[in-house]
């Protein structure tokens, strides 16, 4: 009877994987998917979204003055302490579901299609003026990039731009 069970998990679990669900779009369910961990991470091992900002500051003759690239989610560096309340990690994990939402919602777009109509779109920028404005306080402008990193557990060994936003003015 045993044999029987572990068949049937097979041929379910077979049949799961064979079976393609077609994805659910809509404004609406946007607001619900917050709520839920994005798993596309367990599709494939390799590149990671990273968030990267700079922001700029008009200079006498009308150029931009950048800063440096700053990458906006760093490791939280764990103790023990954090095990009880760990609200910055759990904040942080939050901002990282949200750039991974965003890279799904840019590699699922067309072809030629303007990411700035995304709901993440919107959310990232947000997010980047509000850490910019906090690292940054006299810039006036900013400037954000998604970066596809592959990692070892030493070092990064490459790095893809997936996008660059245009310039924006900080409100």
């Amino acid at each position: 009877m045993t044999m029987y069970w572990v068949i049937a998990y097979f041929l379910v679990l077979l049949v799961a994987l064979l079976y393609k669900t077609p994805i659910v779009r809509g404004p609406w369910l946007f607001l619900l998917r917050s709520f839920f961990p994005n798993w596309k991470f367990f599709h494939a091992v390799g590149y990671v979204p990273h968030l990267y900002a700079r922001a700029a500051k008009v200079d006498v003759q009308g150029q931009f003055e950048w800063t440096e690239w700053l990458h906006l989610y760093p490791r939280q560096p764990q103790s023990f302490w954090q095990l009880f309340h760990n609200t910055q990690t759990n904040l942080g994990l939050a901002q990282q579901n949200l750039i991974d939402h965003f890279w799904a919602d840019l590699n699922d777009s067309a072809e030629g299609s303007d990411p700035r109509q995304l709901v993440t779109y919107k959310m990232v920028s947000h997010f980047v003026a509000v850490k910019l404005s906090e690292a940054y306080p006299a810039h006036s402008h900013t400037q954000f990039e998604l970066r596809m990193l592959l990692d070892n557990p030493s070092q990064t060994t490459h790095t893809h731009v997936m996008m660059t936003s245009p310039i924006e003015v900080r409100p």
